[in-house]
């Protein structure tokens, strides 16, 4: 076989049967989209994820962060950090143990994470727009079914 064939045809059907190699290739095609546009607004796609889940609350202390966003907890600390240092978020001392650190979301970290949002509105609606609202809706329950940690 030469180079010419697409890149669906090299699959075969063994493959393409399979599941979890279409979700996982849909997903790669939805991240790049993400972090794309999110690029747009000075965001990495796990910044946006700290974000939302920030604005929502009134704090939290980083290893929450972590498993709401599904980060070791070493590893949310750079992006933690580069939040901070654009004033997008804030860490403060936890009254009760001041080992322990809260990080909470800016005025500037709501306003973003909103501009971020529109866009990834925009985004979605190219990537979705074959499937209707009730094939959306469907989506979003079986990726929750899919997702349940037992």
């Amino acid at each position: 076989m030469t180079g010419k064939a697409p890149p669906e045809d090299l699959l075969g059907d063994s493959l393409s049967a399979r599941l979890g190699f279409q979700l996982v290739k849909a997903a790669i095609g939805v991240r790049r989209a993400y972090a794309a546009e999110l690029r747009r607004h000075g965001l990495l796609p796990h910044q946006h994820a700290i974000l939302a889940v920030l604005v929502d609350g009134e704090g939290l202390y980083q290893r929450q962060l972590a498993e709401a966003v599904r980060v070791d907890p070493p590893d949310l600390v750079p992006y933690i950090d580069g939040l901070v240092k654009e004033g997008l978020a804030a860490r403060s001392p936890d009254p009760k143990d001041r080992r322990r650190q809260i990080v909470t979301i800016t005025p500037a970290g709501t306003e973003r994470l909103g501009e971020a949002d529109r866009g990834l509105d925009v985004v979605e609606s190219a990537l979705f727009r074959r499937l209707s609202s009730s094939d959306r809706s469907r989506l979003r329950k079986v990726l929750a079914e899919i997702d349940q940690e037992d």
